[in-house]
């Protein structure tokens, strides 16, 4: 059974419910407002359980939340030169709301975009699972088609197994569009009341980042780890050289930045495959994430500074670090770059795996 509770109504008088799935010794909420994930708990190696995801204890901080802690972001998310996105023979024009003179665009529409809207909500009864569902005309955010999009979590834990969060998007259409979502949820392995998490080590399967210009928008360079703060190819500290003297870290004060994971597999229905492994000595608990898209957003939560987060926490830069899977930022104006079409004949589709264990 999946457990569904109330979790506040919108100013527009829609009433947000939390989903609870369970699996063995985890847990997983998600909300309809959003397709948000709300909480992850997990046991210590010790059997103590603790939620290791940021957030918010109640609806209110989710109606702002400039963090997206949770949230799922499209229809696109990262950021776009000129708020533009070349499409065929058309150049589509995105909300302008980042960037000098807010000229770029970032996560589509930060008051309005997906992680701000309704989605209606189906349970599988069947399993843990519950899928959500939004459409939008054609045209809004300067984007063609009439579009439906899905965000589907499933939590299983196989006899034997550990357990494992599966997160599917898809998109349907019209018309062709594009299409690049992502789920931003910030992990702390130790707790998202423990503080720092720069002491949790990180490996990532990643030869190559994308660098970016001061207003963080991508060179379109596609540059090598090697020698770099960005080489996380054998696993350490997520810490220990977020300060080193780079410039690609001095502008975005840590890490922010798309790290490539190898072996993309373009095909429709390629499978996930292993991108990052991250661990908390202290309390034994693992994250591991698998992906389908080309890269996925290292960002260690630079800025954040959020009073009032759930538990009474509060939290401070660095207190927590985003894995966002996603198509390289501003793919559209780099014609070497995987594109995120999506079309009537091709729907858009991207999964996530996290897998949680213990040492």
């Amino acid at each position: 059974m999946v457990d569904i509770s109330t979790f506040g109504t919108t100013p527009a008088g829609d009433e947000v419910h939390a989903y609870t799935l369970t699996a063995g010794e985890v847990s997983v909420r998600v909300m309809d407002f959003g397709a948000t994930l709300l909480g992850v708990t997990v046991p210590d190696r010790a059997g103590d359980p603790a939620d290791i995801v940021l957030g918010f204890g109640a609806l209110d901080g989710y109606l702002d939340n400039p963090a997206c802690y949770g949230c799922t972001v499209g229809p696109s998310a990262n950021r776009s030169d000129r708020a533009e996105v070349p499409l065929g023979n058309t150049v589509c024009q995105l909300p302008k709301n980042d960037g000098p003179a807010l000229a770029n665009n970032l996560h589509t529409d930060l008051a309005n975009g997906l992680h701000k809207r309704m989605w209606r909500a189906a349970v599988d009864e069947s399993g843990q699972a519950v899928t959500f569902t939004h459409e939008l005309e054609d045209g809004v955010f300067g984007l063609p088609g009439n579009r439906t999009f899905t965000a589907r979590y499933e939590l299983s834990a196989p006899e034997g197994a550990d357990a494992q969060l599966t997160v599917t998007y898809g998109c349907t259409t019209d018309a062709q569009t594009f299409v690049n979502m992502t789920n931003h949820t910030y992990f702390n392995l130790a707790g998202h009341a423990s503080g720092s998490a720069l002491a949790q080590t990180v490996r990532v399967n990643a030869g190559h980042f994308l660098p970016l210009r001061a207003d963080n928008i991508s060179t379109g360079e596609v540059r090598p780890v090697d020698g770099t703060p960005f080489d996380f190819r054998e696993a350490k500290p997520l810490g220990r050289d977020i300060d080193a003297a780079d410039d690609q870290l001095a502008g975005a004060r840590g890490y922010d930045h798309c790290l490539c994971v190898d072996g993309f597999d373009a095909a429709p229905n390629a499978a996930p495959r292993p991108a990052l492994h991250a661990e908390d000595a202290a309390s034994g608990r693992v994250l591991d994430i698998s992906i389908t898209t080309p890269g996925a957003h290292l960002y260690t939560g630079n800025w954040l500074d959020d009073r009032d987060a759930k538990d009474g926490a509060a939290y401070e830069p660095r207190h927590g670090f985003a894995f966002e899977p996603e198509f390289y930022p501003d793919a559209m104006h780099h014609s070497a770059w995987p594109h995120p079409v999506c079309t009537p004949e091709q729907p858009y589709r991207s999964v996530i795996v996290y897998r949680f264990s213990r040492r």
